[in-house]
């Protein structure tokens, strides 16, 4: 009896991590709609955070530099933790800090509560840009953020998007030479010119509390942030980031705050917008004639979306990826209707409420069963999960392999290990073939989909 309601208790729980097919469900990983990208290829550049030097440094696949200036991160009281990372879902274009008071601009998250932005702003309005921000470059003062100049962090808001690798390191040597030079490139604050920006800014997207209870908080973090307002399920708000587990939200009397994007919907009153767009449903390329043998020109990363013009040949489409012109194959490069802006699901439909727990979680229904909202190493005032490191695999199982695969009409998370507080490896489409190499009593499988592997629950999967 003990295990059957711990079954049905982590069943519960997964199924609140599924998205709801909506148009085409796949349009939801990364929620990277809401920026107009000039590269959507997470590959194509790297980041490295110098903490002993105060220097932000891109590169492009061959290892040039193609930016670089100094930076300001975290000081001793609130240090920005060191590690590799890919950068998150969470963007902004020109943002209110609710835990400090202040503006930004052009947010791009490394992890959880951390962002590279621009130096600190006193309102909306360029004029109002820190004159002491500005002359603290190259000092480690912030609240664990990384600020740059405003047109270096723009570059990487348009340039750099989800799963870009961001590198913080703090072991570099000492670099007095270059940190000298790049002092020296910085203009003085009167005579700066703020980078010049002719898109338009990203739509709010109204969205509607799921349940009772919701906490509206300062930031990611249960021990350190604070909640701001506790929200009523249909409780309407606007969501100026977008993110898989966190989206930022302001509500009617402008009260702003994180909230977690499982306890969210679509306001089912608010216009929906689509789109047809041409996506890659696993690493592909764009190859210069109608042969998988003919030459590559470009590589299509999972999720990429190509421009597309015409079908000269079945199993061929006629397009481009970043610029690149030539041929893509159909199989892999898939023309979906999208939603422009993502939609979390239809429509509020009856379900639990939701009761605070100690510590700022949240209970289902009133089982006590706890879902985690914390977590992490703490930067800033907010909590930043290092790299995961996944568990070493179990012993694959006799006789589990194939013909499996995750439920129609859901995205299912693959997950580190066998819990819903690990960290998220990916999201895998419904109808994704999955083979599962071992099960464990407690109902998660360890398997591979989509070039992934790490751990599904079972009440995500159909089995073959």
């Amino acid at each position: 009896m003990k295990r059957r309601l711990l079954s049905l208790a982590l069943c519960l729980v997964t199924l609140l991590s599924l998205t709801p097919s909506v148009a085409h469900a796949e349009v939801l990983s990364g929620f990277t709609s809401k920026v107009d990208y000039d590269n959507t290829d997470p590959n194509r550049y790297s980041i490295e955070i110098d903490l002993v030097n105060q220097v932000i440094t891109v590169y492009d696949q061959s290892g040039n530099a193609v930016l670089q200036s100094l930076c300001t991160t975290g000081s001793d009281k609130t240090p920005t933790g060191s590690g590799k990372f890919r950068l998150g879902d969470l963007k902004e274009r020109f943002g209110y800090f609710v835990a400090y008071g202040e503006y930004a601009q052009y947010w791009t998250q490394v992890v959880r509560g951390v962002y590279i932005h621009s130096v600190m702003y006193k309102s909306k309005k360029l004029s109002s840009m820190s004159k002491s921000a500005y002359k603290n470059l190259g000092k480690n003062v912030s609240h664990g953020c990384v600020r740059v100049l405003p047109h270096v962090a723009q570059w990487i808001y348009y340039n750099c998007p989800p799963g870009t690798t961001c590198k913080i390191d703090r072991k570099k040597a000492p670099d007095p030479e270059l940190v000298k030079k790049l002092k020296a490139a910085i203009p003085s604050y009167s005579d700066y010119e703020q980078p010049k920006d002719t898109k338009a800014d990203p739509a709010e997207i109204p969205a509607v509390a799921r349940f009772d209870n919701v906490p509206l908080r300062t930031g990611f973090s249960n021990s350190r942030d604070t909640t701001v307002a506790t929200l009523s399920r249909g409780q309407k708000m606007t969501l100026l980031q977008l993110g898989s587990d966190w989206c930022k939200a302001k509500l009617a009397d402008g009260t702003l705050g994180y909230v977690r994007t499982k306890y969210i919907l679509c306001d089912p009153d608010a216009p929906v917008k689509k789109q047809e767009i041409y996506q890659a449903t696993k690493k592909t390329y764009v190859y210069a004639s109608m042969d998988t043998g003919a030459k590559k020109l470009a590589t299509i990363p999972q999720g990429g979306e190509a421009a597309v013009t015409d079908n000269p040949k079945k199993g061929w489409w006629y397009g481009s990826y970043n610029g690149v012109t030539g041929y893509l194959r159909t199989k892999y490069v898939v023309k979906r209707t999208a939603l422009v802006y993502p939609t979390l699901e239809a429509a509020v439909t009856a379900a639990p409420s939701v009761t605070p727990t100690p510590g700022g979680g949240i209970s289902v229904g009133g089982n006590g069963s706890g879902i985690s909202t914390g977590g992490g190493i703490s930067i800033g005032g907010s909590t930043a999960a290092p790299t995961p490191t996944p568990a070493p695999a179990p012993t694959p199982s006799a006789g589990v392999s194939s013909g499996t695969r995750v439920k129609e009409g859901t995205q299912a998370r693959m997950r580190a290990s066998g819990s819903t507080n690990a960290a998220v490896v990916a999201l895998i489409d419904g109808g994704t073939p999955v083979t599962i190499l071992s099960v464990s009593e407690t109902g998660w499988y360890y398997c591979k989909a989509n070039g992934y592997t790490g751990y599904m629950h079972s009440s995500c999967l159909v089995m073959g």
